[in-house]
């Protein structure tokens, strides 16, 4: 009895499992492929690719979240349908868009999310099957980043301290300091956490520099210092300023007076022979 009942369980998971095997083998997707990151009104194209074995497609349907914006019915007259979604996160060119291929412009923030691609049979299984892809929208930076504290000059040997900003984006931009046109040291960074306007929840990214202004970092009198800034690879920026450096006029005086001092003796003993020994005297 017990064999009979146990062959009669396997029976129905094979039936089961070849059902299951002639569905998915009958309509299934194969690629779900949306553009990311995309800027703040740009676009792009969503692509739902499937394959259906035979079967007839009742309807193609794109989600964002759970809002359908977009139907796809063969069927039907029109095939392409459109619907709004809350906030208008993005508009679709039906000119442009058939099948699972959608091109969408004008995104906003609220675009950002997972999409999802679902595809029905038609009667009388209605078999669905679906798939998702996430998309990331950034709000770009309207500007450069800025630079502050480079108005200044700075004595030798005192700390240079400047701070770039990067002003109302989403997510903040990455910062990066060059002394140079060299990495800035990673010890003289200070960073600072994004500042969230409430307003709109745009952020401004900020990073500190903190450094000794060195003779050896001298060029021509001053430091050459750059701030870049990145979001991504759909924004790059920079802004550069020189640092100068506040030398002292005495201190330039008093070198050129010892620089002909160390050459006199030299000079006058090539004129007048015997000169070297009385400066050489006249010093002790």
């Amino acid at each position: 009895m017990g064999g009979k009942y146990t062959t009669r369980i396997l029976l129905c998971l094979l039936a089961v499992l070849s059902t299951w095997h002639e569905v998915v083998e009958g309509l299934h997707i194969t690629k779900v492929h949306v553009p990311t990151p995309v800027a703040v009104g740009k676009g792009g194209v969503l692509e739902c690719e499937f394959v259906d074995e035979g079967e007839s497609i009742y309807a193609l349907k794109w989600y964002l979240g759970l809002d359908e914006f977009y139907r796809w019915t063969p069927a039907e007259t029109p095939q392409v349908k459109t619907f709004p979604v809350r906030g208008d996160p993005l508009a679709v060119d039906t000119g442009a868009s058939h099948r699972g291929r959608v091109k969408v412009y004008d995104v906003t923030l609220g675009a950002s999310g997972v999409f999802r691609c679902e595809v029905s049979a038609e009667a009388p299984d209605f078999h669905t099957e679906s798939d998702v892809a996430t998309m990331v929208v950034v709000d770009l930076p309207d500007e450069e980043p800025r630079i502050m504290g480079a108005g200044m000059s700075y004595q030798i040997h005192e700390d240079v301290m400047l701070t770039c900003s990067s002003l109302g984006s989403q997510p903040p931009a990455s910062l990066a300091f060059f002394v140079n046109e060299e990495p800035a040291d990673p010890g003289w960074l200070i960073p600072y956490p994004p500042q969230e306007d409430p307003e709109t929840g745009l952020e401004t990214a900020v990073l500190g520099l903190r450094f000794p202004l060195r003779p050896r970092l001298l060029q021509g009198g001053a430091v050459s210092v750059k701030c870049t800034a990145a979001i991504f690879d759909l924004y790059s920026a920079s802004t550069e300023a020189l640092i100068p450096a506040d030398l002292p006029y005495h201190a330039s005086i008093m070198e050129g007076r010892a620089a002909a001092g160390r050459g006199c003796p030299t000079a006058v003993s090539s004129v007048i022979p015997g000169a070297a020994s009385l400066v050489l005297l006249l010093a002790h």
